[in-house]
């Protein structure tokens, strides 16, 4: 029951913030099949979510809270500009799993409606750093935490 638990809680995780999945399933100890599992199959859900579901979610949000402000050139709309001019979609997506599933799906979204190639580019960036994280974890007993903290 406690695997089962721990799993639904990265598969939650990974909806939204799909590092902090792959942070928890790390600490939870879940093991490379099940790790995948529930990291990647929590961020398709919530790629499909934020995909087919966003438009609502958006004008629900606005309407809440209605944008009052100008706008301004900040480092952050310099940052994202950048990236769609330069890496288009698959830069997008490559990134998104290190700032959060909506914000990647709303940028995807104002450069494609195509939502089958959206859904399909994030796959496989989950899948990529889902393999750039827990293979070297779990089969080459690379502690990444340890190598992480060495850094700073």
């Amino acid at each position: 029951m406690e695997d089962f638990l721990s799993g639904l809680l990265v598969f939650s995780f990974s909806t939204v913030k799909f590092l902090t999945g792959i942070a928890t399933s790390l600490g939870f100890q879940q093991g490379l099949l099940p790790s995948y599992v529930s990291t990647v199959g929590g961020g398709i859900l919530g790629v499909f979510i934020f995909t087919f579901f966003g438009e609502l979610l958006n004008k629900w949000f606005l309407k809440l809270f209605p944008n009052r402000s100008k706008k301004t050139y900040t480092f952050w709309n310099r940052f994202v500009v950048k990236i769609r001019r330069n890496f288009g979609l698959p830069g997008i997506a490559l990134l998104t799993p290190i700032l959060s599933i909506p914000v990647g799906i709303f940028l995807s979204m104002s450069l494609s409606k195509d939502k089958l190639r959206i859904s399909a580019l994030m796959f496989l960036s989950f899948i990529v750093w889902s393999s750039v994280i827990f293979i070297p974890y779990y089969l080459f007993d690379l502690n990444i935490q340890e190598l992480v903290k060495s850094w700073f």
